[in-house]
């Protein structure tokens, strides 16, 4: 049995979009695991796999951590059902863009509710690294400011997803693909910390979410919500 070691909040709350990456892969190839919560302050639990950080996975001896390699060592040890097939590089490229643009735009939007969920025991490190990230621990006036324009901005960074969606119904193409799974995690993220609407109706890039959310039978829309 695979084992999933998932970052978990307060009332199980499980946000972290790189987890749901793993959650989607893992669903895709028609494998079971067993969560294993993390909280940010529990570190020694995914020593192990000499990772600092979630997703961590354990697959019989073998310890894979990150969301990619995960996703790798699955089409590697369970070729059906590929993830990436030939496109892995289109899925390496919207990974990237998913982490370097979609969650920078995303996290000043959700930092302040997420700051609310997380579990009292974790509050201090949260404070004191996502601080120094933002120069502030006014995690709810630094929220508040950024949405007067970041909504718009966020809405905007989607661009080059919605141009694809308004043609097919995923970014993999007929099917769902580790592509869609990347973004997928990011829109996670934010219905798990807060229940702000990110996404106007008519954005094509709307109904492709909730396809996200009906996949493998609702995985996404059980998730417990803000």
């Amino acid at each position: 049995m695979i084992t999933l070691y998932d970052l978990v909040f307060q009332d199980d709350r499980r946000p972290s979009p790189f987890c749901w990456r793993a959650k989607f892969a893992l669903k895709h190839k028609g494998l079971a695991w067993r969560d294993e919560p993390v909280g940010f302050t529990e570190k020694q639990k995914i020593a192990f796999a000499q990772s600092q950080t979630v997703p961590v996975i354990h697959d019989g001896p073998k310890p894979v951590k990150d969301s990619w390699d995960i996703a790798r060592h699955l089409d590697s040890a369970y070729p059906e059902k590929p993830l990436f097939g030939p496109a892995l590089s289109h899925a390496r490229f919207v990974a990237h863009w998913v982490d370097g643009a979609v969650h920078l735009a995303l996290f000043p939007l959700l930092v302040g509710d997420l700051y609310d969920r997380v579990r009292p025991v974790d509050q201090p490190y949260f404070k004191e690294s996502r601080g120094k990230r933002l120069g502030t621990t006014d995690f709810a006036g630094f929220q508040a400011k950024a949405r007067e324009k970041g909504v718009d901005n966020f809405r905007a960074v989607l661009e080059p997803a919605r141009r694809v969606l308004k043609e097919q119904p995923f970014l993999s193409g007929e099917q769902p693909g580790y592509a869609d799974y990347s973004l997928g995690g990011a829109f996670l993220w934010a219905r798990v910390a807060t229940p702000l609407e990110l996404l106007l109706p008519d954005d094509p890039v709307h109904p492709w979410r909730e396809r996200m959310l009906d996949l493998f039978d609702g995985m996404g829309r059980k998730a417990k919500v803000a």
